[in-house]
């Protein structure tokens, strides 16, 4: 018996190019399992990115999904993650488009369902509406004592885990409890890095790489082998292609002046060799003085010559002290001046806007005189 399991594809994520390669890592993913010829494959939610993808992605999973299972003609089982899931009844799911595909099965209904395909009992529970509806049917899921394999395939935050300690509070979490109720082996979906949660409980991570975070991380899917005794043998990590990113360390610029910062910035990217990957570095110190004198048409071409380049300037911050000192001694607007003079305005006349502001200080500060 061999099963694979993948998650969080977010096809329709991404504009222009890189929708392409969320498109075409997934496509690449079902080469590969194609080739592989499992006796089962599970996508454990969030096959879309968004509850109403366009028709576009909605016509190239179906062609992917129709070469998986009429063409291959091997079983599938997908949920719903929180990203394709409806967020109210009325809602139409978008799963439910492949309902009637040979050889797909698609769980989508906010409720827990158990489905037997071959000698495995698939016990799945898709996003629910809320917590209390996913805590209900969590509560529900039992394995098939007939049949030969049990699966478990959830979409969530996996609770006191490290890498959900900084999740955000709203989100659905899954107790590692319910894993423990005889199951040979639990798919999860949600956190997009390759992750073991615990002996047969596992993140197949992404598809394709969707934020900075997962810069270091192989993306694929996973080859379940339960009858492999060798954790190496029952449990293989495939890797597809996936666009490379990097951050780039944090370029110190205290002390440079604008055409030094320009240079060593054109250093650090070009040895990228960024055509073709996504980089990202922050530049930190900056003072306004040189952050305007900056040359942003040499910054322009070296985007431009990069597949995607994020170049983040972090301004100088003066002590706090030394900014308000003077408000202090009843000067605002030398205090206003030097608040002013510490921030960097883009797209407004700063000179304009200070004479302004000064301009209605005075005139505040004289209809205040006796």
């Amino acid at each position: 018996m061999r099963i694979i399991h993948f998650a969080d594809n977010h096809l329709g994520a991404g504009i222009d190019r890189r929708e392409k390669d969320i498109l075409d890592s997934f496509a690449e993913a079902i080469d590969r399992i194609i080739d592989l010829k499992p006796d089962l494959v599970i996508n454990a939610g969030d096959l879309f990115h968004m509850v109403r993808p366009s028709n576009r992605v909605i016509a190239f999973a179906s062609e992917q999904l129709l070469r998986l299972g009429r063409k291959a003609g091997i079983p599938t089982l997908i949920i719903s993650g929180n990203h394709d899931a409806p967020k109210q009844k009325q809602i139409g799911a978008v799963l439910s488009i492949f309902k009637d595909f040979e050889n797909i099965q698609v769980v989508y209904k906010s409720r827990y369902e158990r489905i037997k395909i071959g000698d495995c009992a698939v016990s799945a529970v898709p996003h629910c509406l809320t917590t209390d509806i996913l805590k209900s049917e969590l509560d529900k899921i039992a394995p098939d004592e007939k049949a030969k394999y049990n699966i478990l395939v959830l979409h969530g935050v996996v609770g006191g885990i490290k890498e959900f300690q900084m999740a955000d509070l709203s989100e659905q979490e899954i107790k590692t409890s319910y894993f423990h109720r005889g199951f040979d082996y639990v798919a999860l979906g949600h956190y997009h890095n390759f992750t073991c949660v615990e002996e047969n409980v596992y993140y197949s991570g992404s598809t394709e790489r969707l934020s900075q975070s997962e810069s270091g991380h192989a993306k694929g899917f996973i080859e379940i082998n339960p009858d492999k005794a060798d954790l190496a043998e029952r449990i293989v990590f495939h890797e597809v292609k996936s666009r490379v990113m990097i951050d780039l360390p944090v370029m110190k610029s205290e002390g440079k002046s604008a055409d030094e910062i320009i240079n060593q910035l054109e250093r650090a990217v070009k040895e990228q060799k960024p055509e073709d990957k996504i980089v990202r570095i922050k530049v930190a110190d900056i003072s306004e003085e040189t952050y305007r004198a900056l040359p942003f048409d040499r910054i322009a071409e070296l985007k431009k010559d990069a597949f995607s380049l994020d170049i983040r300037f972090e301004k100088k911050e003066l002590p706090e002290e030394n900014l308000y000192a003077d408000l202090n001694l009843g000067r605002l607007d030398l205090a206003f001046e030097k608040f002013l003079d510490s921030k960097v305005v883009e797209h407004l006349d700063k000179d304009r806007l200070k004479q302004n502001a000064l301009a209605y200080l005075r005139r505040a500060e004289n209809e205040e005189e006796p």
